[in-house]
């Protein structure tokens, strides 16, 4: 077997195990956000955690920020509003413009998200001594800066087609 064939398997076997990772992490989120203290869907915590990283913002915002539709996001922040987790105000800026913006029950469940998800990853990672723990870290941030390269080109690519 050639180097080149040898290479092209390797990436095809780390393709599919991206893949099940993906699809097991996603699962295993899901099930965490669906304990009784958290219940929220996976579109509802993306909702806030795109609300807590810009603070309060406009509709637009969200919509780009989650990658979902208008409608979708309207739906999902309706929902969040009613287990009152967020609330809508007027923009400082503009009064006509409504911004949305997370409650104190809001921030308190995203607190509460993020200590569920720590004690999901050490669980998941207690079979690590610390020396595959620093490595696995490592390819993971090699990995995780090729995505964003990667991505970057894309957004160039869009931005010259357009």
């Amino acid at each position: 077997m050639t180097e080149r064939a040898t290479r092209d398997e390797q990436i095809a076997a780390i393709d599919r195990m991206i893949d099940e990772v993906t699809w097991q992490a996603q699962k295993q989120a899901i099930q965490t956000l669906m304990r009784p203290d958290l219940d929220l869907t996976l579109p509802q915590m993306i909702t806030l955690l795109a609300i807590r990283a810009h603070g309060p913002c406009r509709m637009g915002t969200l919509v780009e920020a989650t990658r979902q539709s208008g409608g979708t996001v309207t739906g999902i922040v309706d929902r969040l509003i009613d287990d009152g987790l967020v609330a809508r105000t007027h923009a400082v800026d503009d009064r006509r413009a409504v911004e949305v913006a997370l409650t104190p029950a809001g921030a308190e469940r995203v607190r509460l998200v993020g200590m569920a998800r720590h004690e999901d990853m050490c669980r998941l990672l207690a079979h690590f001594d610390d020396n595959q723990l620093a490595e696995f870290e490592r390819l993971l941030r090699m990995l995780t800066l090729a995505l964003h390269d990667e991505l970057a080109r894309g957004d160039r690519g869009k931005a010259v087609d357009a």
